[in-house]
């Protein structure tokens, strides 16, 4: 069945009003019609069930047939803090996060990022990211859109931020003693609620950077001896994560 992402004050008592460029996408391109159905999710984690009454050019009427309210189990939340890469890999990495099961991501700015972005072009790039994350929950069957900030922030602000996390790690290239797979094992970490990422850009962080880190309690941590690509890195902690204390596998 088709779904869709509304906002909640979309949803009135038991109807939906639909509007912008979904209405397109259902009239033009699935050639819906009164009496079909289609799944709503409002962004939060609640699902209806919706049964068309109404389909114009400008908007989508519905009628709510089914309710189901969101799982309320202990899921973890995970917040990337992702220094803002070169190019289109910030997209890539949005998209497959998402997938993942991110549940905020933050861009930083860092020391050696290689990008500059302007306050206006940022939030255009914001606005952006957050389509994607939308689209990309749509595509994968979540019910929830990751939290995407809402302007670009540096590493300091980020640490203050997410300091009272359960669990703080920021991924550094030249940290050789302390691996993930020491720091995840340990016996006083069980199954944190909160846990925060910190991931460099191209250039990875300088050492006052993972100073200011070390300082909010953040813990420095390798991927092993090989060298990952920014877009790869956050891929793989998620995927490590999820497998250790989420939902895969």
């Amino acid at each position: 069945m088709h779904r869709f992402f509304v906002t909640p004050e979309m949803i009135d008592k038991d109807r939906v009003i639909i509007k912008g460029g979904d209405v397109n996408h259902i009239r033009k391109v699935l050639r819906l019609s009164v009496g079909d159905k289609i799944t709503i999710l409002d962004g939060t984690g609640d699902e209806y069930l919706v049964e068309l009454n109404r389909v114009t050019k400008n908007e989508v009427i519905g009628d709510i047939v089914k309710r189901e309210k969101k799982d309320t189990g202990t899921l973890i939340r995970i917040v990337i803090g992702q220094g803002i890469p070169k190019g289109d890999k910030m997209d890539i990495i949005i998209q497959k996060a998402t997938e993942l099961g991110v549940s905020v991501l933050v861009p930083i700015k860092t020391e050696r990022m290689i990008v500059r972005i302007e306050s206006q072009q940022g939030a255009k790039k914001i606005e952006r990211w957050r389509r994607i994350a939308r689209e990309a929950a749509r595509q994968s069957v979540r019910r929830t859109i990751p939290e995407i900030s809402e302007e670009i922030i540096d590493l300091q602000r980020f640490c203050t931020l997410y300091h009272r996390c359960n669990l703080k790690l920021i991924l550094w290239e030249e940290e050789k003693e302390k691996g993930l797979r020491e720091v995840l094992n340990r016996d006083s970490i069980s199954i944190p609620m909160d846990i925060a990422v910190i991931i460099g850009p191209e250039g990875g962080f300088s050492k006052e950077e993972i100073k200011i880190a070390k300082e909010f309690g953040f813990i420095p941590t390798g991927l092993g001896s090989n060298i990952l690509r920014t877009e790869t890195v956050a891929l793989t902690i998620l995927s490590i994560i999820q497998f250790r204390f989420g939902n895969i596998g």
